[in-house]
């Protein structure tokens, strides 16, 4: 594979030619001398980092040397993301829209994906490598400072998409929730995957909620609908506290944009609070973390929503946290296994925590369910 329309999924389909054409465009003079592949690690995708040098003009271009590369390379992962639709998201993401924002996530160099076959290919910042970046998860303690940096950073990138024509020109990839979780829905059967994942998670589910799957299922499906609704902006989509880092500088970021979408600000917002912070912090800093968030963004000249608006739409979007969750434990025997139990059983205890702190299911009365 020599040309920029290649789109190569294994190591060793990717060749000098191929770098050149990607890496180099735009740098006169500029070609990649000899590579390196390593293979990192495979899920939803299939991870790779990759070492490059450069010619003299190349090293004086301060392109980057080291790489990391995510592919679609077994046929799983290309059934997987093509059926649920996000095939184009991150590479759509890095090519056309995260040069604009100035916040902490990863750089992207090239980004190709092919619909037809499922073969898709991101190369981007290695934050490892360039920022000394640790990645989070669950157990992971996140400190208020910490919370307060990744708010701030999704108010910035909702301020510069708020309303933005970009949405309108690349709506045939930035889904809506509502759209999103159809595609889920057909590909996993969430009513039926999360009903199981209910009784996995037995112990970590407040009895409160026990007795009502059903109304919070339809729950679901209304607080969808509404995360269609109002100023449309930039989504990340999977805003979960597993797809945050800490830089060595002590910055927070988010990476994994695979399922970026348009829509609410508060699809977003809701998930990253519920899932990122331990129940009894969330409980004490919610209010103050969504006065942060509509201050940011009227620095940033938008337009937000008063505060109880703001409040009332947060309470209605926990829903979503809870049962990607739910379907992630309550995956059938043939789907693989996304994140290992321990990981799914600790954001449901905070998802659906807050879905009880918050009369979640009270505030979509007015909303046709």
């Amino acid at each position: 594979m020599n040309g920029p329309t290649d789109v190569p999924v294994f190591g060793r389909q990717i060749t000098r030619e191929w770098l050149t054409a990607v890496l180099c465009e735009g740098h006169p003079g500029t070609a990649i001398e000899s590579f390196r592949v390593e293979d990192a690690t495979s899920g939803t995708s299939t991870r790779l980092r990759i070492h490059v040098a450069y010619n003299e003009a190349g090293g004086r271009a301060g392109l980057p040397e080291t790489l990391f590369a995510k592919t679609t390379a077994s046929f799983t992962q290309r059934l997987t993301l093509g059926l649920a639709d996000v095939l184009e998201g991150e590479p759509g993401f890095f090519k056309h829209l995260r040069n604009d924002l100035d916040i902490e996530a990863p750089h992207g160099y090239h980004g190709a994906a092919d619909k037809a076959s499922g073969r898709s290919i991101v190369l981007m910042e290695d934050l490892g490598e360039t920022k000394g970046a640790t990645f989070c998860t669950p157990r992971t303690p996140i400190s208020r400072p910490q919370i307060e940096d990744l708010v701030a950073s999704m108010a910035t990138w909702h301020a510069r998409y708020w309303e933005a024509p970009e949405l309108t020109e690349h709506a045939s990839w930035l889904k809506q929730p509502s759209d999103h979780f159809h595609n889920l829905d057909r590909l996993i059967q969430m009513r039926k995957r999360s009903k199981v994942g209910t009784e996995r998670a037995a112990a970590v589910i407040p009895d409160a909620l026990t007795p009502l799957f059903d109304s919070l299922y339809a729950g679901l499906e209304a607080s969808l609908r509404v995360a269609d609704e109002g100023p449309q902006t930039l989504l990340h989509g999977d805003g979960h506290v597993g797809n945050t880092y800490v830089t060595s500088a002590g910055r927070m970021g988010f990476t994994d944009w695979q399922v970026v979408m348009r829509g609410n600000w508060a699809f977003d917002y809701t998930y990253t609070v519920t899932t990122a912070l331990a129940v009894e912090d969330r409980r004490s800093w919610e209010k103050d973390l969504l006065s942060l968030y509509l201050e940011k963004l009227e620095t940033a000249g938008v337009k937000a929503p008063d505060f109880d608006a703001a409040w009332l739409a947060y309470r209605r979007q926990t829903f979503y946290p809870c049962f990607a969750w739910l379907y992630t434990i309550g995956r059938g025997p043939l789907q693989p296994k996304m994140q290992p139990s321990e990981t799914s059983l600790s954001i449901i205890e905070r998802t659906t925590n807050a879905l009880v702190d918050l009369d979640s299911l009270d505030a979509l009365d007015t909303v046709d369910r």
